[in-house]
């Protein structure tokens, strides 16, 4: 699903009133009523709903909303920052019975916290930060208990660039979104002004948005297992791909077993595993399934030989100069896509000049951590995405920034967000079980970009269904091993 900047969605609704054709005011009432089927769908016990209405479009959806849910037997109060604005605001207002202005802060209702708080002030399209009266009404309803719910996006948010230093922006506990997601839904700097969102089709023109051009997408989980690798009825375990894990170091050795095994669950047909010696009875324990290869260092990697296998790197390995070493030797040999995690991405970022040895197309996993030690610091969220897509195209990698909806970015640095996974998964050894998954995708034959955006749903699946079972706050990187093979067979959670 593509994500479209402001000035896409507006030039969409645009194209959709004259080229449908449909007037304006009946989109309008297209939207809110896709917007009153979500939201009745989503509260089903009625409650008292009170609107806070602006005097441009979005104020002109909470009217038509609040009309809407009147007529649907809902307790609605409405209240407007003005009786004149756009067009189709006006109109609105004038098919509305019952409203109040709002014109200074005395005038600010009472709000219970079993009431509804719907949120219509300003839309996508705000373009400077919000002042006088609106201001201090978007900080009272902050202060308030009730729920709040906000119409496209929330009042005081841009959908595609950061919010001033200490703007006012109001804080939903859900945002109902017309057509498509926006931008800023994706950014752990901006939740707190999303909340749960949810998105409406509106009917605004398919192959209009379809000629857009967009960086960012979200993607969407039919076409994610359109990508699972299938098996013919004589297929055998080298021709399922076989895979090399360098992992490991005296301390760490957990890092390699959760890596095998993850790889394993995922389908890879033949396994080895290189570990210091301390780790190889710990691995041919806990792994019977794998090979194993020793190292000659007894605690840390220190040799890396080419292979004919699929190869990930990094788990557990440490930063010893014996191990940089080994990482800086084995590059100059590789030809082939491999994956990156974890220590050896430290490596890379405490050595840059060996990222130009990695070959091209080749997957790195790095959570924030480990990416702002590749590129640096920045400002916001939207800076840290742009350091994504450039840190890609400069490399010719593909990268996931591992988080909330794991932005997944190709070599020409188009981004694309993961619906999968939840909060419990940020628990030790998650990430070397993402490496196993996608190490395992690679060795299977997809390609790296696939393999990388496949392995972060499935990742994320296996981790929503651990969920169910056990609970976020108990869920340890176990659990989503235990999940990964019902994760092919689960379409959602």
């Amino acid at each position: 699903m593509k994500i479209l900047s402001s000035s896409q969605i507006r030039a969409a609704d645009q194209f959709t009133i004259e080229n449908e054709p449909i007037l304006s005011i009946d989109l309008m009432e297209r939207a809110s009523r896709a917007f009153v089927s979500k939201f009745t769908q989503l509260f089903t016990e009625k409650k008292r709903i009170i609107i806070f209405c602006g005097t441009g479009n979005n104020g002109g959806d909470g009217l038509a909303i609040g009309r809407m849910l009147i007529v649907e037997g809902w307790e609605v109060s409405i209240f407007t920052l003005g009786e004149s604005g756009s067009p189709d605001f006006e109109k609105n207002l004038k098919r509305t019975k019952n409203y109040a202005l709002i014109n200074e802060p005395s005038d600010f209702p009472k709000i219970e916290e079993d009431q509804v708080v719907i949120d219509g002030l300003f839309g996508s399209g705000l373009t400077r930060p919000v002042e006088g009266i609106a201001s201090a009404l978007i900080h009272y309803l902050n202060q308030q208990n009730a729920i709040k719910i906000s119409i496209d996006i929330a009042s005081g948010v841009y959908a595609d660039v950061p919010i001033e230093k200490d703007s006012i922006a109001f804080r939903p506990h859900h945002t109902i979104s017309f057509q498509v997601p926006k931008l800023v839904f994706f950014l752990p700097q901006y939740h707190e002004f999303v909340g749960e969102w949810h998105v409406v089709d509106i009917g605004l023109d398919q192959e209009f948005i379809a000629e857009q051009k967009s960086e960012f997408f979200f993607s969407e989980r039919k076409r994610l297992e359109t990508l699972i690798p299938k098996r013919d009825r004589f297929s055998h375990k080298s021709q399922v791909g076989k895979l090399l894990i360098i992992a490991g170091s005296h301390g760490k050795m957990g890092a390699a077993v959760l890596c095998a095994k993850a790889a394993l669950r995922t389908g890879v047909g033949l396994i080895n595993v290189h570990v210091p010696k301390c780790g190889v009875e710990i691995l041919q324990i806990s792994v019977p399934e794998a090979m194993i290869i020793s190292d000659n260092d007894q605690e840390y990697i220190s040799e890396i030989n080419a292979s004919d296998s699929t190869i990930a790197i990094g788990p557990g390995i440490g930063t010893q100069e014996k191990t940089k070493e080994a990482l800086e030797l084995f590059l100059t040999q590789a030809k082939e896509p491999m994956v990156l995690d974890a220590d050896a991405l430290n490596i890379l970022a405490a050595n840059k000049s060996l990222l130009s040895q990695v070959p091209e197309a080749s997957i790195l996993t790095p959570h924030p951590g480990e990416f702002k030690r590749l590129v640096g610091d920045w400002n916001d969220d939207f800076e840290k995405l742009e350091l994504l897509k450039s840190f890609c195209i400069k490399h010719k990698l593909n990268t996931v920034l591992k988080g909330a909806y794991s932005a997944v970015c190709d070599t020409e640095g188009n981004i694309y967000f993961n619906p999968s996974g939840n909060p419990g998964m940020a628990t030790a050894g998650s990430g070397d079980v993402l490496t196993g998954i996608v190490s395992s995708l690679l060795a299977q034959g997809l390609n790296p970009f696939h393999a990388l955006q496949l392995g972060v749903y499935i990742h994320g699946l296996a981790g929503d269904l651990a969920a169910v079972k056990v609970g976020q706050i108990s869920l340890v990187a176990s659990d989503i091993i235990s999940c990964i093979s019902n994760s092919f067979e689960t379409k959602s959670v």
